[in-house]
């Protein structure tokens, strides 16, 4: 038995039969005749272990570099990430394109009702059938985010995870076949079966590898690829989700491969020894067992029934994964260490961030730490509002992590944001803004000037022939981010951590305590509807946190002659009345904002009513309907009363932003709309 410290075929310990038979296998070869291909270690590939059977011919496509052709390995590595850039080249294009013609919109919108006749129509074939059966159909026919539920299991809050949308799809198989294609690319006809499978070795060995970059790059929250495209959170979060499974399956085939020559060179004992004496197989070993072991419990069903665990254990585990290939690389003087260094650093540096961020906004040595008040709202609910020890730019659309160690620890989860303000320093300011809503004031970090002159505007029910007026000149400002240091969640009672924050506040006898805890963001929140003729939102439940801040921003920008927005729609769909009281307060100032009643309708639907007096339908700007909501009604009425261009957003239950993607896509041919869905896919 012999143990190498260097390169196997340099040790002593080589007989001159086993020299010959390398000689002569590399004159059979002669593509592999330069197996160091740079960047190469100066003390070359070593840190075997032992050997059990030194003569036997299968040792030289076990170890190190033979047989591996990792020249070519480079070249479909460089050409996987070129390919990579090239996607992010087509997205950029994309997303800046699209923000052009918004901003062109915008400006060209701002005149008269009949300078929006433009922006109404399609002006091409082509575009309109891309959105339709491209960016925004589902894989199939109607299910996009609606959960696939597991057979004989009725537990809602248990399913298999989503499907992804057709242009997603379509840019997942690019990346799996890629990697099929470059780990299949292999010299078949070499007459030693042992040097094709050392060549699967190197080829999966390199992509794995490679593969976490992606993986840990699309996992954080603060992914520079966020801010850059302008993409949401949730696809890159199902890019991670793939990424990780290619690069699983290819570091366990990678390992077989390394097994079978192993075992082939002095069976099963062979290969226990090298795992014994070898601290780079064993580390190797090790990181391949937790990844696996990662690639089991992420699936939806765990993930989701045991969410907080997950969340948890996830994190430790990629930890020493990680680790594990790092050593696994060093103690062999592997090339590919510089993937693994560079994902460490993008962690450590997003981690860094992170914690920085979350210290500055939530923590001073004058306020103390940030305070919370919980209050238990009808509809098994909470209204969770945060007092911020530093001031905070507010954007419409973006959510924040919460953390609330009195009742989950170090755990954080993801909330919209439902409103955002100045703090009020006493009741009597508070009621006094209430009685002159009318005049000057500050509400959600926007304000007026007393010498801004007021919007006046009628329009019709149709889109022409309707009388305008637009003031020529206004100094107000127009910008709608401006610092806020008190910002409200609505927070769903469903398991875990919501659940406990509801059932502690509804037990106290005024439904409302304080605790101290923290936020992190903003995230997302990178859509502006101002250019948009017509804004129709949809919300589901609690989806209604994403489209009160978008309503009362249009229609402040709307007052202060600084958008494009003539129509708003807010269509919200509720089980029950007692779901009204969760923005009661918040929907109360938008609803004394001047011009509302000009620009802005409302329509409440409610699912479950508990009687037939519940749900009045009113005939003014606030209707309520019973039943559920048809999108597909709306979108055909509101497209024959629509000014300009369209945009329609949606945040709520899958199966319902599902039938508003369906409704958008029926009209996108028919006139110019857009389709914005929020949804949290984690």
């Amino acid at each position: 038995m012999h143990h190498f410290h260097g390169h196997p075929y340099c040790h002593d310990g080589l007989t001159s039969a086993s020299l010959d038979l390398v000689a002569s296998d590399a004159k059979m070869s002669p593509r592999n005749a330069l197996p160091y291909a740079a960047p190469q270690p100066a003390n070359g590939i070593g840190e075997f272990g032992d050997f059990i059977n030194l003569n036997f011919s299968e040792n030289v496509w076990v170890y190190g570099l033979e047989g591996v052709n990792q020249n070519l390995n480079w070249l479909l590595s460089n050409a996987l990430v070129l390919s990579f850039f090239g996607m992010l080249a087509i997205v950029l294009a994309y997303r800046w394109l699209h923000m052009a013609n918004a901003h062109l919109r915008h400006i060209g919108a701002m005149g008269p009702l009949e300078d929006q006749r433009y922006w109404m129509y399609n002006h091409s074939r082509l575009w309109p059938n891309v959105k339709k059966h491209l960016l925004y159909a589902p894989l199939r026919k109607v299910r996009h985010n609606r959960e696939l539920g597991i057979p004989f299991i009725k537990n809602a809050s248990v399913g298999m995870g989503t499907l992804p949308s057709r242009f997603h799809m379509i840019v997942l198989l690019l990346y799996c076949f890629s990697n099929m294609a470059y780990c299949l690319a292999l010299d078949w006809d070499h007459p030693e079966s042992s040097s094709v499978i050392a060549e699967l070795r190197g080829r999966t060995g390199q992509l794995a590898a490679l593969n976490i970059i992606p993986t840990v790059l699309f996992a954080l929250r603060n992914n520079p690829l966020i801010h850059i495209t302008r993409v949401s959170y949730d696809a890159y979060n199902l890019m991670h989700r793939w990424c990780v499974r290619i690069m699983v399956i290819e570091a366990v085939l990678h390992t077989i491969a390394w097994a079978i020559n192993a075992h082939r060179d002095a069976g099963s004992a062979q290969v226990a020894l090298s795992l014994a004496t070898s601290t780079s197989f064993a580390w190797g070993m090790m990181a391949t067992v937790v990844f696996s072991f990662i690639f089991v419990t992420a699936a939806a069903p765990i993930r989701h029934a045991f969410y907080e665990t997950f969340l948890n254990l996830h994190r430790l585990l990629v930890l020493f994964g990680l680790i594990g290939v790092y050593v696994h690389l060093d103690a062999a003087g592997l090339p590919q260490m510089p993937y693994v260094e560079l994902c460490f650093a993008l962690w450590g540096a997003e981690w860094s961030w992170r914690f920085y961020r979350i210290c500055y906004l939530n923590i001073s040595r004058r306020n103390g730490i940030t305070k919370i008040t919980v209050e238990a709202l009808p509809g098994d609910a909470c209204r969770v509002t945060f007092d911020l020890r530093r001031p905070w730019t507010y954007t419409p659309g973006c959510r924040v992590h919460a953390y609330l160690p009195t009742i989950s620890l170090w755990l954080s989860h993801p909330f919209s944001i439902a409103w955002a303000e100045k703090s009020k320093t006493s009741e009597r300011e508070l009621e006094r803004e209430k009685i002159s809503y009318n005049k000057p004031k500050d509400v959600l970090g926007v304000s007026r000037r007393p010498n801004a002159m007021p919007r006046k505007s009628v329009y019709k029910d149709s889109a022409v022939g309707t009388d305008y007026y637009r003031p020529k000149h206004t100094n107000a400002p127009g910008s709608h981010k401006k610092d806020v240091t008190t910002i409200s969640l609505i927070v769903r009672m469903r398991n875990g951590m919501t659940r406990k924050l509801y059932e502690r506040a509804n037990a106290l006898p005024s439904k409302v305590f304080t605790t101290w805890g923290a936020i992190e963001g903003p995230y997302g929140g990178h859509e502006t509807f101002e250019s948009y003729g017509t804004m129709i939102m949809f919300a589901g439940g609690v989806g209604i946190t994403h489209c009160v801040g978008y309503a009362h921003q249009l229609l402040t920008q709307y007052a202060l002659g600084t958008c494009a927005t003539q129509k708003i729609l807010l269509i919200w769909s509720i089980p029950t009345t007692e779901s009204l009281e969760w923005v009661r307060e918040w929907m109360d100032q938008i609803l004394r904002l001047e011009h509302r009643r000009e620009v802005l309708r409302i329509q409440l639907f409610v699912t479950k009513p508990r009687h037939k007096g519940e749900v009045v339908s009113n005939t003014g700007s606030v209707q309520m309907f019973p039943g559920r909501c048809n999108p597909s009604t709306v979108m055909a009425k509101e497209m024959q009363q629509r000014i300009g261009a369209v945009g329609v957003t949606v945040c709520g239950p899958g199966a319902f932003a599902d039938s508003v993607r369906q409704a958008v896509r029926e009209v996108v041919t028919d006139g110019s709309v857009d389709f914005f869905e929020e949804a949290f896919t984690y």
